[in-house]
């Protein structure tokens, strides 16, 4: 089951510009947008997993087996450039990056478009 973590949020990590796992930790983005192979092994290696529809107000986390599940759920959405407005409007569509905390823990971090 996903976890909502707005109410996990730190002001003090947003207003460094990371986000607050569930975990306490604070992950900032790292790089640019992950390939798929990427997003596969961090996913297959145990890393969390975070959600994050903004318009429809979805910023959720998974763990584990969850993490997987869903991972495979919308992989097949995920791209590695802004989604065309004919794939938008067929179905969600997702930008994958990493996010690393300062401890370097890594998680994966999907950006929806709809």
């Amino acid at each position: 089951m996903a976890t909502e973590l707005e109410l996990h949020q730190r002001e003090d990590h947003r207003d460094r510009g990371m986000v607050t796992g569930i975990d306490g930790r604070g992950y900032v983005r790292r790089g640019t947008k992950a390939k798929w192979s990427v997003a596969d092994a961090l996913v297959a290696s145990g890393s969390p997993l975070i959600l994050e529809m903004y318009s429809s107000g979805q910023f959720e986390w998974f763990e584990g087996g969850e993490a997987l599940t869903k991972w495979a759920e919308v992989r097949p959405y995920v791209r590695s450039t802004l989604p065309t407005a004919k794939e938008a409007r067929k179905h969600e569509m997702w930008n994958a990056g990493v996010w690393e905390s300062e401890m370097g823990k890594q998680l994966l971090y999907l950006t929806g478009f709809c």
